[in-house]
């Protein structure tokens, strides 16, 4: 996803990272290309940041083109933002990375008790959910739609939500390679 995000992303376009899995696969597989372009809530790592953190984005550089990268559970801590992008006639994408589960957690659960437990939760439909606020909702049913939706969503001229089912199966992989790592100093 995070390849495919790069081919459709311009150098100057700014990506949002908000908290949980994904922000680990950014961290470590985004290639910014310009400082600035990629902004990552650290420290305090304050779930919830992607809709408030693109919004300031395109207050600041409403000449580039932003999208935040958030997970279903952060989306819907403040997805009441899209409201005020709409208001004042802001245009950002929302690429809502969906597994309706808390991920981060359960790969620390996994990784520490073997299984996870009291992760999961329901979603509404994304999709209506940003039109019913006035945004674009798109779903991503297929690797193949990708390129297409983020593209259409990227050129729509509003606010734009694509809801993408994920699959983490491969976090405990990613942990397992990244232990096998050492350094040769």
């Amino acid at each position: 996803m995070l390849w495919d995000l790069r081919q459709v992303l311009a150098p100057e376009d700014i990506l949002i990272s908000d908290v949980g899995a994904h922000k680990l696969w950014i961290a470590r597989m985004w290639q910014a290309q310009a400082p600035n372009t990629c902004l990552i809530s650290n420290g305090f790592a304050a779930m919830g940041i992607g809709v408030p953190g693109a919004l300031a984005a395109k207050l600041v550089h409403p000449e580039r083109r932003v999208l935040t990268i958030t997970g279903d559970a952060g989306f819907l801590m403040n997805s009441q933002e899209l409201e005020t992008a709409l208001r004042l006639g802001l245009a950002f994408v929302v690429l809502i990375w969906s597994d309706s589960a808390y991920g981060l957690i359960k790969w620390h659960q996994d990784k520490r008790f073997g299984r996870e437990t009291q992760i999961r939760f329901n979603n509404p439909d994304f999709v209506q959910y940003a039109e019913s606020f006035g945004a674009r909702g798109y779903r991503v049913e297929s690797a193949a739609q990708l390129i297409p939706v983020l593209d259409e969503a990227l050129h729509c001229g509003t606010v734009a939500v694509i809801d993408c089912p994920v699959d983490y199966t491969q976090n405990m992989q990613l942990t397992e390679r990244l232990a096998a790592l050492q350094c040769p100093v």
